[in-house]
């Protein structure tokens, strides 16, 4: 079976034996890398309590270290039990998420590999600070959990870095976890 375009371009297109069209696609797949033992998770590991309502508060921080390698961000999961605002900085310059380094958790998601990420990677507290940088996006959530796809095309080249941070309507709990690979 052949498929023409129907413009007249003479263009066909490759049909299987099971009738379905071929197709192939260029960009790269995050998971793909788990063969060079790249990707990571990281995440704030645990909830972090926020006692002050609609305070802005510093959750995440994510630097990447390499010098030659880009990190690509497959997704951004949020989660918190009050509707809360999340906003990602770009390229923050300082603030108490920085400065009090609190490492967050970082998991190799290939179980075969022990190679850890060349990152700096920090997890906020109540009250904690972002400033410097600029603001890339913001947005509010419901109760529970939201994660924003970014398909690999959020890239944090060499020496740059994104921080999250949150503000809840109530006190409450919140996390986030950050899917990503080195390339």
């Amino acid at each position: 079976m052949i498929i023409e375009d129907g413009k007249g371009s003479s263009v066909k297109a490759e049909v299987d034996a099971n009738n379905r069209l071929v197709v192939k696609t260029s960009k790269p797949i995050a998971f793909n890398s788990l063969n060079s033992q790249e990707a990571y998770d990281f995440s704030t590991s645990d909830f972090i309590s926020i006692t002050s309502a609609d305070t802005e508060t510093g959750i995440m921080y994510l630097k990447n270290n390499e010098a030659t390698k880009d990190l690509f961000i497959d997704s951004i999961r949020t989660c918190a039990n009050q509707i809360h605002k999340v906003i990602l900085y770009k390229n923050p310059t300082g603030g108490t998420l920085i400065s009090n380094a609190s490492t967050a958790a970082a998991t190799n998601l290939n179980f075969n590999s022990n190679n850890t990420p060349t990152a700096l990677y920090y997890k906020g507290a109540e009250g904690y600070t972002v400033t410097g940088g600029s603001v890339m996006s913001q947005h509010i959530n419901d109760v529970g959990h939201s994660a924003t796809g970014y398909n690999d095309a959020l890239i944090i080249g060499p020496g740059d870095s994104i921080a999250l941070t949150f503000e809840l309507a109530a006190a409450g709990d919140c996390c986030v976890r950050i899917i990503s690979y080195f390339q």
